[in-house]
């Protein structure tokens, strides 16, 4: 009895180390060295670890207190040697489930960081999708404004040239107007000159008229003569 109990609780022992040593790099592979989610632990690969440790520790408790109980036969008193065996398994059960609990408070702990930086995000993606409708408003009516102001600055410098070809115009006006002040301030000056001219031909009419006619009058006078 106590040799099959010893046998089982050795395999039991060698199977704790690798399953233990299995869940130990899981909990590194989940948490980084600052604590943050390294891989994806949405499987049950640490379900299913957590499982079977439990299942092992279970049932290797139970080995170990059925070797104290061999121990309890008052028809064959128990060797130091077997007395140490029982004590050892004892320890190894205490050391097997500190390292199990403390592994799987690691894992728990960084799916939780998981789970909520998840919930973060979706929430961060919910509010970006809500306001994204809102968000091309925005920017569409802002391409308005801008298409407005575009078309103000164009029809604002459409009215510069306007005005600038006004004033060029004004200008060509005042220079006519000028011009035409000077010409008409020079128009009463040649009228004169042109009386003058009248009045000196119609004078010189006058002069000839009276020489032919006293000439005609001294031609008639002799030929009656």
């Amino acid at each position: 009895m106590w040799d099959d109990h010893a046998r089982r609780a050795r395999l039991l022992q060698s199977r704790l180390d690798a399953r233990l040593a299995a869940y130990a790099q899981c909990a590194a592979d989940t948490t980084d060295t600052y604590g943050h989610v390294a891989v994806d632990m949405t499987g049950n690969d640490h379900a299913t670890l957590e499982s079977e440790i439990e299942a092992l520790l279970q049932e290797y408790a139970q080995v170990g207190a059925a070797l104290a109980t061999t121990l309890g036969d008052p028809l064959l008193p128990p060797s130091a040697s077997q007395q140490h065996t029982v004590e050892r398994h004892r320890e190894l059960l205490a050391e097997f489930q500190r390292e199990f609990y403390r592994a799987r408070t690691g894992v728990h702990q960084a799916l939780d960081r998981k789970r909520l930086l998840g919930t973060v995000k979706e929430d961060i993606n919910a509010y970006r999708a809500a306001h994204a409708s809102e968000t091309q408003a925005y920017l569409a009516e802002r391409g308005h404004i801008d298409n407005s102001h575009r078309m103000i600055d164009e029809t604002l410098d459409q009215a510069y040239a306007t005005r600038a070809e006004f004033r060029a115009q004004q200008d060509q006006l005042g220079n006519i107007t000028r011009r035409m002040a000077g010409a008409a301030a020079q128009i009463p000056g040649m009228d004169r000159l042109i009386t003058m001219i009248t009045r000196r031909r119609r004078r010189d009419t006058v002069i000839i008229a009276v020489v032919i006619g006293i000439c005609v009058t001294i031609l008639l006078w002799t030929g009656m003569r």
